[in-house]
């Protein structure tokens, strides 16, 4: 992406908390993308969890998606979405959590909130996180396109997490293409709404956070270090296997640096790159 246009959507998030990057995923990819969440799905789902309440009344959630296919290495570090999350988080950051999530239809008792809820700082503050929500399916009103507060990020209050804050005046929905991406300053109050469609609305979400932050998710225990090596190096950079400013080193009775520089020199062997079969 070029710097005019990273610009401008840095604009429109320091204004109104979100901005809309237009025709980023191809459809070839955007429908392999599809069909393999829906086959992970398919796989991880019991016949008596699939099509009823698993998250917020009708969410289903795929995590792991680094483990299960490489073609989800580059969504986290595509050249149209990692400089516009480094753009608000100020030069660096880190991957905090990374799913599928399909709207089922009917509805979505999902509260109002922001994505940063669980860092305690006082309300205004500088971006600590970014979400991008890739849209896999259409976004749109009637099937449950993820509802904005516009500029809610510069107010000092945020509702607590679990009250129900369904009827908020002024809120819009974040309706888009399929292979378009949502980014927005996880400050910002959201929700996923309720889909009134006859079908399933599934998205990919990508949050990062600050580099300084621990991140949600503990991708050093989740993924195998083995399997990281075989990783893109951005990627393994996003996944926190360097240091900022000094914060995240890596010190041993033998050995003392970043976390980047125990895994790639000397210490861990970078294998050639795997190929990860989902089925073990």
């Amino acid at each position: 992406m070029q710097a005019p246009r990273v610009q401008s959507h840095l604009e429109a998030i320091d204004r109104d908390g979100y901005t809309v990057i237009e025709g980023v995923f191809k459809p070839e990819v955007v429908d392999r993308m599809r069909r393999r969440i829906r086959e992970i799905e398919k796989e991880t789902l019991g016949e008596t969890e699939r099509g009823y309440q698993v998250d917020g009344d009708s969410q289903l959630r795929t995590a792991g998606l680094l483990r299960l296919d490489s073609m989800f290495w580059d969504v986290p570090i595509h050249e149209d979405i990692l400089p516009v999350v480094l753009g608000v988080l100020g030069g660096e950051c880190l991957l905090t959590s990374f799913s599928g999530i399909d709207v089922l239809p009917g509805e979505n008792k999902q509260p109002i909130h922001p994505d940063d809820a669980l860092i305690p700082l006082p309300r205004p503050h500088q971006p600590i996180v970014c979400t991008c929500m890739i849209a896999i399916d259409e976004f749109t009103a009637e099937n449950g396109a993820t509802r904005l507060l516009p500029g809610s990020h510069k107010s000092a209050g945020a509702p607590d997490y679990g009250t129900d804050y369904r009827k908020v005046d002024g809120m819009v929905p974040a309706e888009m293409q399929a292979g378009s991406v949502l980014a927005f300053n996880g400050s910002l109050l959201h929700q996923a709404a309720d889909n009134e469609s006859d079908g399933p609305r599934l998205g990919l979400q990508v949050s990062y956070c600050a580099a300084w932050i621990r991140p949600f998710t503990n991708f050093f225990l989740s993924i195998p270090q083995k399997e990281v090596a075989a990783y893109p190096e951005p990627l393994t950079d996003l996944l926190g296997y360097k240091t900022f400013n000094g914060i995240g080193s890596a010190k041993t009775g033998v050995y003392s640096g970043s976390y980047r520089e125990n895994y790639r020199y000397g210490r861990v062997t970078r294998p050639p790159r795997l190929e990860i079969n989902p089925n073990g």
